[in-house]
């Protein structure tokens, strides 16, 4: 009788877990959340970004890395959209090409290697660029949606960090184009569109999809038509995946491209917790062919 009574005690404890487990796979699949960029006005919230690249031009391998580390802080915010001061806290980027590496970080300044024959330092001039983009500010408006509506701030950067590169008019005029090409707002802004404007501003459950339209200019520029599915919903958190297609018909620049990834979405801020890509695209321009093949990861968290 109590071998019996032991089965049965053991049957009902396996019983209750499976149950529990039971109900609560049902209530993370039926769970719905509201799913919008809702940043809180007087908070802040800190990003990494990295990236890691293989790519391919005209034959020769190139490996480059890039670490970027952005401070935000939500100073309006009138209902529909967020005012968010963004600072550029530190850049990191290592690359390797042709039996050239090149090892930047704008909190470790590189060793000087000497002089040119026209007297200049060229690590110099580099420890001074990218120690000049270090702490450089911009502002967004950022809509529910996540849509970067408008991104200012840029409109001096390239003119303080040229002038204080010591370069003469026609050096001066040459960076200033090459900045302005780099870190303007329309490319700041389609960058910050590729991991923000990823929201439905609704209710969603497992299994809801939407899709989202961005471009993208500078380096990885095209067109990005992403779907987005929720897999999971776990408390606050919701689990995107995300599969995206890359393309540009542009007469310059011709770009074709498949990215897939998950990302972890706080829903009550709209914060970003992680986000893991693998980026494959082919560019064409000017007759080279370049094939890139790449990780990025995104970590976000709310400041205390």
């Amino acid at each position: 009788m109590k071998k019996i009574t032991a089965l049965l005690l053991i049957i009902v404890s396996i019983a209750t877990v499976v149950v529990i487990q039971s109900c609560k796979t049902a209530q993370n699949t039926t769970a719905a959340k509201m799913l919008k960029f809702n940043f809180e006005k007087g908070k802040g919230y800190d990003y990494e970004m990295i990236s890691n690249f293989d790519q391919k031009v005209m034959g020769q391998n190139m490996q480059m890395d890039m670490s970027a580390y952005y401070s935000m802080d939500v100073s309006e915010d009138d209902g529909s959209m967020k005012t968010i001061t963004s600072t550029i806290d530190r850049f990191k980027m290592k690359m390797g090409v042709m039996g050239f590496n090149i090892d930047v970080d704008t909190d470790k300044p590189m060793p000087s290697l000497g002089t040119t024959e026209d007297g200049k330092d060229p690590m110099k001039m580099i420890n001074t660029i990218f120690g000049a983009i270090k702490g450089q500010k911009f502002i967004m408006k950022v809509d529910a949606e996540g849509k970067v509506q408008e991104v200012t701030g840029f409109e001096n950067m390239a003119n303080s960090i040229v002038d204080s590169l010591g370069l003469n008019e026609e050096e001066k005029q040459e960076m200033r184009k090459k900045f302005d090409g780099q870190f303007n707002a329309k490319n700041m802004q389609g960058q910050f569109d590729r991991f923000l404007y990823i929201f439905p501003n609704k209710e969603v459950k497992v299994g809801d999809t939407w899709q989202k339209k961005s471009e993208v200019s500078g380096s990885m520029a095209g067109k990005y038509n992403s779907t987005y599915k929720v897999t999971d919903i776990e408390g606050d958190m919701v689990t995107l995946d995300e599969a995206t297609k890359v393309e540009s018909q542009d007469e310059k620049i011709k770009v074709k491209g498949d990215i897939k990834g998950t990302i972890v979405v706080d829903s009550k801020t709209g914060l970003v917790v992680t986000a893991n890509q693998e980026i494959e695209m082919t560019t064409e321009t000017n007759g080279m062919s370049m094939e890139m093949k790449g990780k990025t990861r995104i970590k976000g968290k709310a400041r205390n």
